[in-house]
């Protein structure tokens, strides 16, 4: 008896299975991959406005001002990579923008749209002093995150930064000048905005540090009674030429004008015979060294008593 072997394909049954599984299957993936693709924006964007921002600071630490234009000041000032070394638009295709607040100057923002909401505020809670907006401003106005809906959608996230630390100079953190002979110029210091948005006042401290003799120009040497160091400047009364000027470098000849870009720093010394005169005295700066402190002093800065100094 001869057995004959049956041979069976695959139904339809059996087949839309199989598609089914390979469509789970692709589905799974496919969202997978547009998951990580959504995240790796996120982090970009978020790294890229971290990193828009740490650049401002630096160029405000260098300039005492905050940048206007990522590709000038940022770029062009070696903040930031030039050319395809850093680009200026978001992983969603829009660019970064960056603005000062002219209501709160200590504050600086970068923004940008990332035209989906759920991503806006994922991104804006990776940043500090961040928040979300519905559209672009100078800077643009946060909204709370419940407004964020289908019809009114918040596709603008902001991060923010305030003044670096080093630059709210007060009475604690002053800033060593350099030292110096009578009659020489201490570079004027740019001072930054505070809190209230006011430019600090410069300051400058002069003291002296050696004194090795006094005379008349001419063979009478004089015993010193007394001395003190001083500055004159900006700001201070006179007309006397500004320190850049050859002519005046002689000695210390008095205040400069009020536009001048340095302070001048002096000896005032008292002999048994009265108080020398510096002005005149070509021998006094090369026999005394003068050290010097610059500092910059907020405008709600405690002046103490009626008895303070005002200094130049």
């Amino acid at each position: 008896m001869q057995l004959k072997r049956l041979h069976k394909g695959f139904t339809l049954l059996e087949m839309l299975l199989v598609l089914v599984i390979m469509g789970v299957i692709l589905s799974l993936i496919f969202s997978y991959i547009q998951q990580q693709t959504t995240r790796m924006r996120i982090d970009r964007t978020s790294m890229q406005m971290q990193t828009i921002l740490n650049a401002s600071l630096a160029f405000y630490v260098v300039n005492n001002k905050w940048p206007g234009s990522i590709a000038t000041d940022l770029q062009g000032g070696g903040f930031l990579p030039a050319g395809t070394g850093f680009t200026n638009i978001n992983p969603y295709g829009n660019p970064y923008a960056i603005v000062s607040n002219s209501s709160a100057p200590q504050l600086f923002y970068v923004y940008t749209n990332t035209s989906n909401t759920q991503d806006t505020i994922a991104i804006a809670g990776r940043l500090p002093l961040s928040y979300v907006a519905k559209s672009s401003g100078s800077p643009p106005a946060a909204v709370p995150y419940s407004t964020c809906t289908g019809a009114s959608p918040c596709h603008y996230v902001v991060g923010a930064v305030n003044i670096p630390g080093q630059n709210l100079n007060n009475a604690t953190a002053v800033n060593f000048a350099g030292l110096y002979n009578s009659g020489a110029c201490v570079p004027y210091i740019q001072c930054p905005v505070d809190a209230t948005g006011t430019t600090m006042t410069a300051e400058i401290w002069v003291v002296p540090v050696s004194v090795s003799g006094f005379n008349d120009n001419s063979t009478n040497i004089y015993p010193i009674s007394s001395f003190t160091g001083f500055a004159t400047g900006p700001g201070t009364p006179g007309n006397i030429p500004v320190c850049y000027d050859a002519t005046t470098l002689g000695g210390c000849l008095g205040p400069v004008t009020a536009s001048s870009k340095y302070w001048r720093v002096c000896l005032s010394v008292t002999t048994p015979l009265g108080r020398a005169s510096t002005s005149t005295n070509t021998n006094l700066p090369s026999n005394v060294t003068l050290i010097a402190f610059t500092r910059c002093r907020t405008s709600t800065e405690n002046v103490g008593s009626g008895y303070n100094v005002s200094m130049p």
